[in-house]
């Protein structure tokens, strides 16, 4: 979308979290059938990157966590849209036993040298990153 005013592009973007334990890296199971880190768009209420992730894992997979730094950020093409996807480094705090809202039909743990071969494109590269800076 170009903005009218200034004539700079503009694009939705979605915050992910990252979020590992020492069972692996955190994932979903899309509408789409494939597997994606846990998030979503920011709401008017939020303030801060860190605030998205806490509210978005809590409600996709019933976790609290603890929010790290930026891992790193891409432009993804879904359903036929740029979307900017901004990952955020996360750690689940207390138990650990995800469950699945009604965004996704399910979610686990997967570790880290063996990722699902159905994961969303390009979120492998953002998943080493959170792993190389813990």
């Amino acid at each position: 979308m170009i903005d009218a005013e200034t004539g700079w592009y503009f694009m939705h973007a979605s915050i992910k979290g990252v979020v590992l334990s020492d069972e692996g890296v955190l994932l979903c199971r899309n509408p789409r059938g494939k597997w994606e880190l846990p998030g979503g768009w920011p709401d008017r209420e939020d303030r801060t990157l860190a605030e998205v992730v806490r509210r978005e894992v809590r409600e996709e997979c019933g976790l609290d966590v603890e929010v790290g730094q930026v891992v790193g950020a891409e432009i993804f093409e879904i359903a036929g849209g740029k979307v900017l996807i901004v990952a955020v480094s996360a750690t689940a705090e207390g138990p650990v036993a995800p469950r699945a809202s009604e965004e996704h039909s399910e979610v686990r743990f997967f570790p880290l040298d063996r990722l699902p071969e159905d994961l969303e494109d390009g979120y492998e590269p953002l998943i080493l990153a959170a792993r190389a800076r813990r």
